[in-house]
């Protein structure tokens, strides 16, 4: 294996904290926030970088205009559908009432505020009980749909302060017609809640804060819309589209949606949909879970070996959570596991019949979220060792296993 890295673009916002207070500023808050009033600030479950830095610029911004801010936990049926669950979720995120030094609000109990053409469009009674909302979101393509609407503003309103009740009955439309629902069910929210502004949240290829944009509610369909064909052109991947095998170290609902971005790796295992041709990984093994994510190991389904010890720490109720509120069943079912990172390579290998070693294209990434640094065979090394943006960092180097039979850790290798 040869370890080499992807220059992808940096473009890093040189001080996240002032820009919010600027954009939001500018887009009027001011006027919109009466002295007294309950301002609920909505926080979710993805890891958003700079999150916890945005939300506590928001909430000070907030009481110098005379409010009394809120932090509403907006992550649909995540932390496994449950008050604690979401706020050791949000805890882990660096988000809670002693860091951002507001009310941080977990219940769960919704009521149904209108229709969409799924079916009801819930919301969470804490937040229709503020009198003002800020929404705040990353704009990013999702990882199981794809249209004019993914994940964002809205989605955040139709799923996310919808809470488990609002998750499960978006979710009961056919995967073909999410993002449709996405932005039916996010308008019917904005009809009936006293959503104020949105704050958009753009990142680059390395995850940093490169953009945040102020939406007034009545923009965010068509600026939403335009945010996301700007994110597209952001989003990292693999320098290659044709592996044998793919090796993944960490998998977690902090790192995607479905646990591994479905973008990257090139599977969707949604009934009724179709897979994505490109890119096309013939193997895919996950090693582990990350810690971050609590034992939410949701899209393991999507690999097709993995480890005794990544099974051992899978926390099921969770997942089956994830997948029945969904309805994307096969993401939680499990694939072969081995009892170590040495065999389950190897039996990847061998399901391909036995390819020649000299011949096999194979690459280790950490996670589909860092993917700058990568372990790559020599095989595909050929392929894209030309490629402009690939440095090689040192000649190959011979696989190696701890006597437990597991591959040394990802970062201690560059």
């Amino acid at each position: 294996m040869v370890k080499v890295r992807q220059n992808l673009p940096s473009l890093p916002l040189a001080d996240p904290a002032a820009e919010v207070r600027k954009v939001l500023l500018e887009a009027g808050l001011g006027s919109k926030i009466r002295p007294g009033a309950h301002v609920g600030i909505t926080a979710g479950s993805r890891g958003i970088r700079n999150i916890a830095l945005i939300l506590r610029q928001v909430v000070d911004l907030v009481k110098s205009l005379g409010g009394r801010p809120l932090i509403l936990s907006a992550m649909g049926s995540h932390g496994g559908g449950a008050p604690e669950g979401q706020l050791a979720l949000l805890k882990s995120l660096g988000i809670s009432e002693d860091e951002l030094e507001s009310p941080l609000d977990c219940s769960l109990d919704s009521l149904a505020v209108g229709r969409a053409f799924y079916g009801d469009v819930f919301i969470k009674k804490s937040a229709q009980q503020c009198d003002a909302i800020v929404v705040i979101n990353r704009i990013k393509p999702h990882t199981s749909f794809h249209g004019d609407h993914e994940s964002g503003l809205l989605k955040m309103l139709a799923v996310g302060l919808g809470g488990p009740a609002g998750a499960a009955s978006l979710h009961s439309c056919t995967p073909g017609l999410l993002s449709r629902a996405v932005a039916e069910g996010g308008l019917v929210v904005l009809k009936t809640a006293p959503v104020i502004l949105g704050l958009a949240v753009l990142e680059d290829a390395y995850e940093q804060t490169r953009k945040v944009v102020a939406l007034q509610p009545e923009d965010f369909l068509h600026g939403e819309k335009s945010l996301l064909e700007e994110a597209r052109r952001f989003l990292p991947g693999l320098p290659t589209a044709d592996l044998d095998v793919l090796v993944v170290d960490q998998i977690g609902k902090n790192i995607s949606g479905t646990g591994m971005d479905t973008n990257v790796i090139g599977r969707l295992r949604i009934q009724g949909s179709t897979e994505p041709q490109t890119p096309c990984f013939k193997r895919i093994v996950v090693l582990d879970v990350a810690q971050e994510a609590h034992g939410n190991a949701y899209g393991i389904g999507l690999a097709d070996f993995t480890t005794g010890r990544l099974v051992g720490m899978l926390d099921r109720q969770v997942v089956n959570i994830n997948a029945l509120t969904s309805t994307f069943v096969q993401r939680a079912m499990l694939p072969m596991a081995l009892p170590n990172d040495r065999e389950a390579i190897s039996a990847a290998i061998k399901s391909l019949g036995g390819r020649d070693g000299d011949e096999l294209k194979l690459a280790r990434i950490y996670n589909t979220l860092h993917l700058s640094e990568m372990l790559v065979s020599e095989k595909v090394l050929q392929e894209i060792a030309s490629l402009p943006y690939i440095n090689v960092l040192g000649p190959p180097e011979e696989i190696t296993f701890t006597t437990e039979g597991n591959l040394l850790p990802f970062r201690s290798l560059f």
